[in-house]
């Protein structure tokens, strides 16, 4: 059953990459935006957006609650076009991202330091990255792998047309550190829930199970912490990019390593939280934030 059910999938894909391709950039992302509005109104995950939305912003009304979910869900549609047509703009990212402090990443790569970057399914997180690689930031991005060859293929192919580096979580430890030592930065998405054997830190003022990779890279390797996000221009295919370049004092954390790495997950975790509050419809609400922590009405 897989096996057909992967066949359909790629037969699926392929159509709509060559509609896609066949049609200019912006009327693509437009009807990015469209089919991502009907995905609100279908359902596709109404109830866990709500509840999500609900958690994070309790004092919101109802009607504002469902205008950000249903533009969320538009980004989302765009972004991930936006993705997939990310060739159409190699060496052209810059003229649709526009950074707000550019020196910041410029000082880091002046510095030739490696780092780490850490954003959250916000905004079009993949343009985030092919943007920061065309501006000079050696970047590599921390991969999982697909279960549909055809599509893990698809998409690592393009991170690797945009000039962005492959570290497969099967070499994970070994590949970051050999990486961040040559100076170069890894990207990590990091607000998913993690599941009950991780750490927990506060998001929202609620708790959340988050991975506690970034944080344990971090301690090992006494290196900056990047935090971007990528905010769209008035639903346009313009966007700009916040980034914060964190230098913990590692000197003064605690000496229990578990509560290091929670001090440095919390560290990140607040300024995305930041984005978040001021970038609402930038954020991909469906996940199951809080799974292993308050769970969700069946």
């Amino acid at each position: 059953m897989k096996k057909y059910r992967h066949y359909f999938e790629n037969m699926a894909v392929r159509i709509f990459l060559l509609i896609l391709k066949t049609i200019p950039y912006r009327v693509a992302v437009w009807l990015g935006g469209i089919i991502g509005g009907t995905l609100w109104s279908a359902g596709i995950r109404k109830s866990v957006s709500r509840r999500n939305i609900e958690l994070c912003f309790p004092e919101i009304q109802s009607n504002e609650a469902d205008r950000i979910l249903c533009e969320s869900y538009r980004n989302f549609v765009r972004s991930m076009v936006e993705f997939v047509l990310l060739p159409k703009l190699r060496g052209k990212t810059l003229k649709f991202v526009e950074f707000e402090r550019p020196e910041v990443i410029l000082a880091l790569i002046k510095s030739q330091r490696g780092a780490l970057m850490v954003t959250g399914h916000f905004g079009s997180w993949e343009l985030l990255g092919a943007s920061l690689a065309e501006l000079g930031l050696p970047l590599d991005f921390l991969v999982g792998e697909q279960t549909n060859h055809f599509v893990d293929d698809l998409i690592n192919g393009i991170r690797k047309d945009m000039g962005i580096g492959l570290i497969h979580m099967g070499v994970a430890a070994r590949g970051v550190f050999k990486s961040v030592r040559k100076g170069r930065s890894v990207a990590m998405l990091s607000d998913q829930d993690s599941g009950k054997s991780t750490i927990e830190i506060d998001f929202f003022g609620h708790r959340a199970a988050t991975p506690g990779g970034i944080g344990a890279f971090a301690l090992k390797l006494k290196c900056p912490i990047i935090v971007g996000g990528i905010v769209r221009k008035n639903n346009s295919v313009y966007h700009r990019v916040l980034t914060e370049i964190i230098e913990p004092d590692y000197n003064s954390l605690p000496e229990s390593k578990e509560e290091a790495v929670k001090y440095l997950t919390q560290l990140y975790t607040d300024r995305i939280e930041n984005l978040i509050k001021k970038n609402p419809e930038m954020y991909f609400w469906p996940h199951r934030r809080f799974k292993s922590t308050l769970g969700y009405p069946k």
